[in-house]
């Protein structure tokens, strides 16, 4: 049976954003895992509609107005967590949001002088002919450690929701580690999300209304409480 670890969080006006994007893909990235290249139609339903609107929102951010893809295999498409080569090639980095996210890189590594020195013996060894193909190459690795290590982090976020039940003793020592440990890495992944937006690159600059979504790239109408009533009756 399908753990749901969705967390309810409020948007903006029912916006989706690029920020919205990576985390809501964070929530259920373990489960399109799971079911990619397996019939998209086994999973459950109300977890097919949270895959299908990320798919759609993904859509509207690449430009793709027609999905021919399954969900699970659109999303993994872009989210590749070896290549990701069809971001790469579709959504350029400006050398301004380059800069923006390595600034980011250096304050959460909290060490001046080990990053100037990597930086500096980075580029030393630098081809001025493969300049753009190792920027890509160093995109491409940033966004596959830092979607790995937001990818295990949610698990561990998400690791007592849904939680019923128990005696006191298990209700404190949730609240003791929700409170010591989980807090603070929720907001220390804020940083790490940032920089992921930031190498996603010009095309994830935009944001689109669930109406534009509904209107334009097949975002499913079910609400919410439609999802909540069904994880009820049947999870």
């Amino acid at each position: 049976m399908e753990k749901n670890t969705i967390e309810l969080q409020k948007w903006p006006e029912h916006t989706w954003n690029a920020k919205r994007l990576i985390q809501e893909y964070l929530k259920m990235a373990n489960l399109i895992n799971y079911y990619q290249g397996k019939p998209f139609g086994e999973m459950a339903w109300s977890n097919q509609i949270r895959v299908k609107r990320i798919a759609s929102a993904l859509c509207a951010f690449i430009g793709l107005k027609e999905m021919k893809e399954e969900p699970v295999e659109l999303i993994k498409s872009v989210f590749d967590r070896w290549q990701f080569a069809r971001l790469l090639e579709g959504s350029p980095l400006q050398e301004e949001d380059r800069a923006k996210a390595m600034a980011l890189v250096k304050e959460a590594m909290n060490d001046e002088r080990k990053y100037d020195s990597l930086i500096r013996n980075d580029f030393r060894r630098e081809d001025p002919s493969c300049a753009e193909r190792r920027k890509n190459r160093e995109r491409s690795f940033m966004l596959l450690v830092l979607m790995e290590y937001r990818e295990k982090a949610q698990q561990l976020i998400s690791h007592f929701d849904g939680l019923m039940e128990g005696t006191v003793g298990a209700y404190l020592a949730v609240l003791a580690v929700k409170r010591s440990c989980i807090e603070p890495l929720q907001r220390n992944n804020e940083m790490i999300d940032d920089i992921i937006v930031l190498l996603l690159g010009d095309k994830f600059k935009q944001s689109f209304s669930e109406d534009d979504l509904k209107a334009n790239y097949g975002y499913p109408k079910e609400t919410d409480d439609q999802l909540f009533e069904w994880d009820c009756d049947n999870m």
